[in-house]
């Protein structure tokens, strides 16, 4: 199955090539683009719509023959400017960024952060906004990124720091459901953002394993005077599994089996690997380590997502679900 990232990576390649260079064959171009022209074919083939409206006119028209392909548009002949839109994205980005680099990097994040307010579009470019905040008014960003918890920002400089020089930190550690924290020594490897949160991948001496731990769930860190040496092997790709984190702080002793209805399986199967059934569904078994992560997993998709097991974790599900309902006003 074709990934649509991986397709919209080739076509972003491949329009602009083609603006630049409309003299390409498609095996020219499918080079340019490092695929084959079977693949780009398809790809091309992907952007055709039946359900295109009368009166449509097509924004971007897309021409190929037995070997060549040609196109027309003027998407690519106008200056390339970053709309409102896209400067609200790259701002909390970049503001997100910011928070994650060590504190004597940041300036460079800073610097990259007032270029982008200099080359974004004014919010005077449409008479509506003129009428709204007057001829003068410049871009402002719409989005401030919240910062980190005190105990938690402290903990990202010891870590980061500690990753940096390859010395041992004594975190102390609180799993998620537990009411009591934890005091293990650690050699941190690398910090990762995965799953929407921030993890510390690290060789826990008293597992004698690797393990990964969450960043919120870290009450304190402490750099320890010990050095230690990074293996030579380790990859941060080890610890990740279609971008999502499978080695956690303790092992995973069970399987969270959930089945996805064909209406969201599409999308599902893109990035997740499971079994896809006749009737169009999907299944996937994820390792279980945060109950309260699967029960929000679950949720997410409402009614198209549903636990298979463990039945523990159905019936958690369906007391978090009892009691929203209960909270309604009759």
């Amino acid at each position: 199955m074709t990934r649509a990232d991986e397709r919209l990576q080739r076509l972003l390649i491949a329009l602009p090539t083609m603006a630049d260079e409309p003299k390409l064959t498609i095996e020219q171009l499918a080079a340019r683009v490092g695929t084959t022209a079977k693949i780009l074919r398809a790809d091309f083939q992907s952007l055709d719509r039946d359900d295109t409206p009368p009166g449509f006119v097509e924004s971007i028209a897309l021409y190929w023959g037995a070997d060549s392909v040609s196109m027309r548009s003027s998407h690519f002949k106008r200056p390339m400017r970053l709309t409102r839109p896209e400067v609200a994205a790259l701002e909390l980005g970049l503001g997100i960024l910011e928070q994650e680099q060590p504190i004597d990097e940041r300036h460079l994040v800073v610097n990259v952060r007032a270029r982008l307010r200099e080359i974004a579009v004014r919010s005077v470019d449409t008479v509506v906004d003129k009428r709204k905040v007057g001829a003068t008014a410049e871009v402002a960003s719409p989005f401030a990124v919240e910062p980190a918890r005190d105990t938690e920002w402290d903990a990202v400089i010891v870590l980061q720091r500690a990753i940096e020089s390859q010395h041992v930190v004594q975190l102390t550690y609180q799993r998620s459901n537990d009411t009591d924290v934890t005091v293990r020594r650690v050699r941190p490897y690398a910090l990762v953002r995965a799953d929407a949160s921030i993890y510390l991948v690290a060789y826990c001496e008293r597992s004698d394993a690797l393990r990964v731990f969450r960043l919120d769930r870290v009450r304190a860190a402490m750099a320890a005077s010990d050095a230690f040496e990074r293996p030579a092997d380790f990859t941060v790709e080890s610890v990740l599994q279609q971008g999502h984190v499978f080695v956690q702080d303790a092992p995973a002793a069970e399987s969270l089996v959930v089945r996805y209805s064909p209406t969201v399986a599409r999308w599902i199967a893109e990035r997740e690997r499971g079994d896809l059934h006749a009737d169009g569904s999907l299944l996937v078994h994820y390792p279980l380590a945060d109950e309260s992560w699967a029960i929000r997993h679950v949720l997410q998709y409402g009614p198209d997502a549903v636990i298979v097991a463990p039945e523990r974790v159905r019936h958690a599900l369906a007391l978090v679900l009892q009691r929203a309902l209960d909270e309604l006003p009759v």
